[in-house]
């Protein structure tokens, strides 16, 4: 899994304090892009935030360990309302799993979690 897979997994699961994050997975994710790019934060919503997630979401089923269940995950039905692509990625990546009773699973590691942490905390290094 790429560096950059994980940040934004990790912003999807509320990790991020960056400035200019809002508690949400897209704001914390165009605070993260704003951050990783240096880019206007405001650039990070629609079409271009869409292709962000996509991009993510191909690079973690790459590593995922069971990428059937995940690809359930994605496209499964919801009763009251139809989210977006965006949504369901966001959702998506808030509910993996990063360990279970054996360690790290779905491609993440030690290395990349800590320097999710050092990024998404502090800024980039």
């Amino acid at each position: 899994m790429e560096q950059r897979t994980c940040n934004i997994i990790m912003c999807c699961k509320g990790h991020c304090r960056l400035e200019g994050a809002t508690g949400d997975p897209f704001g914390d994710i165009a605070a993260y892009m704003s951050q990783e790019c240096g880019c206007e934060k405001e650039i990070y919503q629609g079409k271009l935030l869409e292709n962000i997630l996509r991009t993510a979401l191909f690079d973690y089923m790459n590593s995922a360990n069971n990428p059937g269940y995940e690809l359930r995950q994605l496209l499964q039905n919801y009763a009251l309302w139809e989210p977006s692509l965006s949504e369901r990625i966001c959702t998506m990546f808030a509910l993996v799993n990063v360990r279970d009773d054996n360690g790290y699973v779905n491609g993440f590691t030690q290395e990349l979690l800590d320097k999710s942490e050092q990024i998404l905390q502090r800024g980039k290094l």
